[in-house]
């Protein structure tokens, strides 16, 4: 056999003998794993939440108010549409505070959002579609303001690797937080974490930035009032892989405020810090008839 006919074959066993030996070399990499943000939630569904926050405000440069507040809030499903949204029903179910300011403390619990009802319809992906009022002619806000943290806010769309980031721009009403019912345009820019195991569950993080702005008025003393706030955020949402439900949510806030009527306008300050806890889950019943016989005729 001639030189040039063994030339090919040779370089082929060579080719061979090389990858067998660092195979490892030409594997493709595994694609990283993909983390995805979504609520799932079935008729009759309730979540208890505990809020736990710390607030410092200033206005007009006075005397800083430093605020100490535990809520209970229950979130019920009402009801989950063709389109697959669903309707929750939130409602305030018990208020502790404190207010400190010099050396005064007062300890209080009494507020008028207690008992009232609210509904927000939102999709899997947390975006509003609408809301409800117990009683739109009833005025009352949360214990924290018009703009104080919340929970069902936009994620964006898909899922994301970890350390992915992504923006997410919405204009919503918060009727939960308040009648009349405050209006916050803001931008969220998300970061992926991953998932984590905490609180004996294993849970999808993401870390965010917000930046909006928000505005509600407000009648006073019959005087008509307009409060615009400019907000600044940061905060991590971890949503449950198993439930698809918020089990923790943390943030921080720093709202600038301009509290505007006729014949005056003041500026203000009011830092917060928010943790949302889950101390309870139950999952509805659903009930399913059982199929009847037909009778002969």
């Amino acid at each position: 056999m001639k030189k040039w006919k063994l030339l090919p074959l040779l370089l082929l066993i060579s080719t061979a003998s090389t990858l067998s030996r660092e195979d490892s070399a030409f594997v493709l990499p595994k694609p990283e794993n993909l983390f995805c943000l979504s609520y799932s939630f079935g008729p009759n569904d309730t979540l208890v939440y505990l809020v736990h926050s710390y607030d410092s405000i200033v206005i007009d440069y006075g005397k800083p108010l430093l605020k100490i507040r535990n809520e209970i809030i229950r979130v019920v499903c009402d009801s989950v549409s063709k389109h697959n949204t669903y309707l929750l029903r939130y409602e305030l179910l018990d208020f502790r505070g404190t207010d400190i300011q010099s050396q005064n403390k007062i300890d209080y619990t009494e507020t008028d959002w207690i008992g009232r009802n609210i509904w927000i319809e939102i999709d899997s992906l947390g975006n509003r579609k609408s809301f409800r009022l117990d009683d739109s002619s009833r005025s009352g806000r949360t214990p924290g303001g018009p703009f104080q943290p919340h929970l069902f806010f936009p994620l964006g769309d898909g899922c994301h690797r970890s350390g992915e980031t992504w923006l997410v721009r919405s204009m919503d009403d918060l009727p939960e937080n308040g009648i009349p019912v405050p209006g916050l345009r803001h931008t969220m820019l998300y970061k992926m974490y991953g998932e984590l195991d905490t609180l004996n569950e294993t849970v999808t993080r993401a870390e965010f930035i917000r930046t909006g702005q928000g505005a509600i008025r407000m009648v006073n003393r019959d005087e008509e009032m307009k409060v615009t706030c400019v907000i600044n955020s940061y905060g991590f949402l971890d949503i449950s892989k198993l439930k698809k439900v918020p089990l923790h949510l943390f943030t921080t806030v720093e709202q600038k405020l301009t509290f505007r009527t006729n014949e005056d306008s003041k500026v203000g300050v009011h830092y917060i810090h928010t943790d949302f806890t889950l101390v309870d889950y139950k999952r509805g019943k659903t009930n399913v008839l059982a199929p009847t016989k037909k009778r002969r005729k």
